[in-house]
């Protein structure tokens, strides 16, 4: 389950998978906190939205290819009461990590 997903859902009316969405910050916190925004364009629909994510108790982390820019060409989460994260690149960041909880913090159109 994903906190506050309603955030994304009633803005997009739907959950996406972040095609082309560029990651304008991501934190690995010592605490096994991991967060990313990421910056949305639903060009079809015209809508677009920075969305901060927090992925709490991490664990697994492969994450390769950190550059200066970004871009997602798939944001797929899958299980129920432990999570798997996997990033999929356009350009730049691309791996996996297990989780515990996920939050959406905020979206700012």
């Amino acid at each position: 389950m994903i906190k506050n997903k309603e955030l994304v859902t009633s803005h997009f009316g739907y959950w996406p998978e972040f095609s082309d969405g560029k990651i304008d910050r991501l934190v690995f916190d010592k605490t096994g906190t991991i967060e990313l925004v990421i910056r949305y364009i639903d060009s079809e629909k015209q809508k677009s939205a920075h969305i901060g994510l927090r992925f709490s108790s991490v664990s697994d982390v492969i994450l390769t290819e950190l550059r200066s820019e970004n871009v997602i060409d798939s944001l797929l989460i899958s299980g129920e009461t432990s999570h798997n994260i996997s990033i999929e690149a356009c350009y730049g960041v691309d791996g996996s990590f297990m989780c515990k909880d996920i939050e959406v913090l905020y979206v700012n159109a």
